[in-house]
């Protein structure tokens, strides 16, 4: 995993400039009651592309968000009624959509956070590049300032969420005021259910479907799957 914690490191800080390693003293007096610690989760998840994942989140339990936190989000029970609505039309097709990294680098954040980890978990290299042993403290800590969206964040759900809607209605989708996480097109034949960032698609024509995927895409790096053969964790079979 030590590999694989080196690349996702560098993902972090170099690629998206989500996190940056900073000194203690370099965090704002105010803020460093709020330093919350950092945690290396490794996970294989078979309906990813890259199955094998490791990831750093952070200790939510210990940040303390002044705003709503709440998201909306598409139940079981609306799930089932779109498959409902699209085994009787005969003309409508199912298909998913995946945004990859949908709480991470797409999603800046006005009120940074602040982690904690021990120097010891880092590779070497991932040290010598970012000069960390200038950087920890005397508990053997190096901390980071988070500065967009992040795994284990209470606030990544609500600020990558605010941040999908205001693009989804630049180009014409707009979700139920009555069914959470249900949306259709204003004028075009398509609608889907959105669970965080999984996109249960029913649609007509495969055109209306690359209206999406192309709206998307200019934002976010995506999957897609025609098929529509796996959902929420349930095994389609059309």
């Amino acid at each position: 995993w030590s590999k694989s914690f080196g690349t996702e490191v560098r993902r972090l800080a170099t690629t998206t400039e989500t996190i940056v390693f900073m000194a203690k003293a370099d965090i704002p007096q105010s803020r460093r009651k709020d330093i919350t610690y950092g945690r290396i989760v490794c996970d294989y998840r078979s309906e990813k592309k890259e199955p094998n994942r490791t990831r750093i989140t952070m200790g939510g339990n210990l940040i303390n968000y002044p705003d709503d936190c709440g998201t909306p989000t598409a139940d079981l029970l609306t799930v089932k009624l779109l498959f409902n609505s699209i085994i009787s039309t005969p003309t409508c097709k199912f298909m998913t959509i995946d945004i990859k990294d949908f709480y991470l680098m797409t999603t800046p954040m006005k009120r940074y956070e602040y982690f904690r980890m021990k120097l010891e978990l880092f590779p070497q290299d991932v040290i010598d590049l970012y000069d960390l042993r200038n950087k920890v403290d005397h508990n053997g800590n190096v901390h980071c300032e988070v500065r967009r969206g992040m795994y284990g964040l209470p606030q990544a759900g609500i600020i990558a969420q605010d941040l999908l809607t205001k693009r989804l209605n630049k180009a014409g989708y707009r979700q139920s005021k009555i069914t959470p996480g249900y949306w259709r097109h204003d004028w075009q034949p398509i609608s889907f259910t959105l669970v965080v960032d999984d996109f249960g698609v029913k649609y007509v024509n495969k055109d209306d479907v690359k209206h999406l995927i192309s709206s998307l895409s200019q934002d976010y790096t995506i999957d897609t799957d025609w098929e529509g053969m796996w959902y929420l964790g349930l095994t389609l079979d059309w």
